[in-house]
């Protein structure tokens, strides 16, 4: 059960849009490339200066994340770490992405756990439809000749109800701690702490629709 669960948070990891929330510590001013242009297709080089910021770190895929700044003289700075290849972000672990990789000024070295809970099980009674289909027919008469005939058809008809579920939520939580250095340095210029908890609704049975 426990490799299940790993296996799908990886799989969550990399096929949805996760959004770390946290805050940016920067204790020296260091150089990022942020988004710009038209539709954010190109980047600008800017200087991050030395304070606390809002931030969050929205992973788009396994190779695409964004690092979201906003306070100070920045607002709603967007810093892609873009790769070709995937970043290499496990789901528990440590991790170093190099600024050749992702065409930045700068190296990230970082370690993200990841754990998984499930509530208690529910019961309750919810809304539901089906539909059912039947052939009808009519006699059909023309006034000017009275010729009739019997034409057929496929009548569908929507039925509300009720239906009986069982179910649980399953929780994911992600804490997440970032060193942001200068290229090719190991002095430590920024730190991001952030965390995420996702909760998603599981079906475990269901009665048929009455």
């Amino acid at each position: 059960m426990k490799k299940i669960m790993m296996l799908v948070g990886i799989l969550m990891l990399a096929s949805s849009c996760v959004e770390i929330n946290g805050g940016l510590q920067v204790r020296e001013a260091f150089t990022v490339k942020k988004k710009s242009g038209f539709l954010n297709r190109k980047t600008k080089e800017i200087t991050v200066s030395p304070r606390s910021y809002k931030a969050s770190l929205k992973m788009a895929s396994d190779k695409n994340f964004t690092l979201k700044l906003d306070g100070g003289d920045l607002d709603n700075v967007s810093i892609p770490l873009k790769a070709e290849k995937d970043l290499d972000v496990p789901y528990n672990g440590r991790f170093n992405i190099s600024h050749e990789k992702i065409d930045q000024p700068f190296d990230i070295s970082g370690t993200i756990a990841t754990s998984w809970e499930n509530s208690g099980y529910n019961e309750a009674l919810e809304s539901c439809s089906w539909t059912s289909t039947e052939k009808r027919c009519d006699k059909v008469c023309e006034p000017a000749t009275g010729r009739c005939e019997v034409q057929c058809r496929d009548v569908t008809t929507t039925f509300n109800g009720k239906k009986r579920v069982e179910y649980h939520y399953s929780y994911t939580r992600r804490d997440l701690n970032l060193e942001i250095m200068r290229a090719n340095s190991t002095g430590i210029v920024a730190t991001f702490v952030g965390s995420d908890t996702e909760s998603t609704r599981v079906v475990d049975r269901e009665s048929a629709c009455w």
